[in-house]
């Protein structure tokens, strides 16, 4: 195709999870494309079939190898995978190895006549081969680090094998040191980073970010979820997003079997993922009538969901303190959540919750005092509409789009890109 003048530059974006997944960072790296093809960047972008949270490729993207999408002025390049609902050691490897494999013809696609790649990791097969075929392409990198890996699968026992392990380490190092700059979300995770980067390397806390307007608190009075989903009366708690082992879904388990006989309590869990199916397995074995799972619901209605349930959990494993920054502790902030997180209190998800004064944080997989703060919250005894005013404020100051990303889309444009160079068109 022809070339045409801009002045945006242009992007590739190199992930394992894109649009329309609307969970973790799928989520988020797109709202980071998505911005920047709104500030005049050609965007092409190098990923997978949709697979998250769910585990299986979505049905409508089956049955290629190859397909191209296009979305709010970016061109999508994606490769089939594989993929299975109940993951385990072996097929997690062999998702990761054969997305890599099928995705490198796409990689070189996007990295084509590209100024800079945005290298988004969790999975890091497919961000070390990213970095590999960019590096041979000569494309700088922006390495954006979601989660720490592999930290995160050693240290929640979801990976054993020291060979295994040994390689990964390997591949971790090599993929930090080929990146130009590294983009993480907190303190914690910059300094897990630089333990293995060393300190010369340019490490950044590029947090998550929210629309303001999007998240909007709605009212009991007109709140949707309440309509559709919570009777007259119930105290609802809500678990939303990413069904998986850092979750601690167990905790729920435990907490609604005390609860058991409380007709006034309710648990609302949304999603899906790896750990979906053992879960419902538990609450059918302890016979929970006070737990209902549900699907993800559309973007529409996540303020809803957030903003009307009487307590949002963001819950997580003892061992997850400094190894992700859940992306949901940022969206239910944003829209006015009273959060009650169950986290290590070293934790930044802990730290967060603290600084923004927006809900309460209580030991990791401690089901007592999980049943505690709801029954502390119920009695009036905390002040829930300050920790929801306060959460919102915060989130509002701290993770804004435009006061995030706007520096950021500056920043990549005068010191990565050629504006005077004739701009290929995003599906070029």
């Amino acid at each position: 195709m022809g070339a045409a003048r801009s002045n945006g530059g242009r992007v590739a974006v190199l992930t394992a999870a894109f649009w329309p997944e609307q969970t973790g960072s799928g989520q988020t790296v797109t709202e980071l494309a998505e911005y920047l093809a709104r500030e005049g960047f050609a965007v092409r972008v190098a990923t997978s079939m949709p697979w998250y949270p769910q585990w299986e490729i979505w049905p409508e993207y089956r049955g290629a190898l190859w397909r191209t999408d296009t979305h709010r002025g970016m061109t999508i390049y994606r490769a089939w995978h594989l993929i299975r609902p109940k993951p385990s050691s072996f097929t997690r490897i062999m998702h990761e190895v054969s997305l890599s494999f099928f995705s490198i013809a796409n990689m070189v696609r996007a990295l084509r006549g590209a100024d800079v790649a945005i290298v988004a990791l969790p999975l890091l097969s497919y961000t070390f081969t990213s970095a590999l075929v960019a590096a041979l392409m000569g494309v700088k990198q922006i390495l954006v680090v979601k989660d720490i890996m592999p930290d995160a699968p050693v240290e929640l026992g979801m990976m054993r094998n020291p060979v295994m392990i040994a390689v990964s380490r390997w591949m971790a190092r090599c993929t930090y040191a080929l990146a130009s700059e590294i983009h993480t979300l907190g303190e914690g995770m910059r300094r897990r980073i630089a333990s293995v980067a060393g300190p010369a390397k340019e490490i950044r806390i590029v947090p998550d970010t929210i629309d303001g307007a999007e998240l909007a608190p709605v009212p009991f009075a007109s709140n949707e979820f309440r309509r559709r989903f919570v009777a007259p009366g119930v105290f609802s708690v809500l678990h939303a997003g990413n069904m998986g082992k850092k979750q601690d879904l167990d905790l729920i388990v435990r907490a609604a079997d005390r609860l058991r006989g409380d007709a006034g309590v309710h648990f609302y869990v949304f999603g899906d993922g790896a750990a979906r199916a053992a879960f419902l397995e538990r609450c059918a074995a302890l016979a929970l009538t006070n737990v209902s799972h549900f699907p993800l619901q559309e973007r529409p209605m996540l303020r809803h969901m957030l903003s009307g349930a009487d307590v949002v959990l963001v819950s997580q494993l003892p061992e997850v303190v400094d190894i992700v920054v859940p992306s949901k502790l940022v969206t239910a902030l944003g829209a006015g959540a009273m959060v009650v997180a169950a986290c290590d209190a070293a934790s930044e998800t802990a730290r967060l919750v603290t600084e923004s004064g927006g809900g309460l944080v209580i030991p990791p997989s401690d089901e007592a005092a999980l049943v505690d703060a709801i029954g502390r919250i119920r009695r009036g005894e905390v002040d829930v509409a300050s920790h929801r005013a306060r959460a919102r404020a915060f989130a509002l100051r701290t993770f804004d789009r435009d006061a995030v990303y706007g520096p950021l889309a500056r920043e990549i444009r005068s010191r990565y890109c050629r504006t005077d160079a004739p701009q290929l068109v995003s599906g070029s």
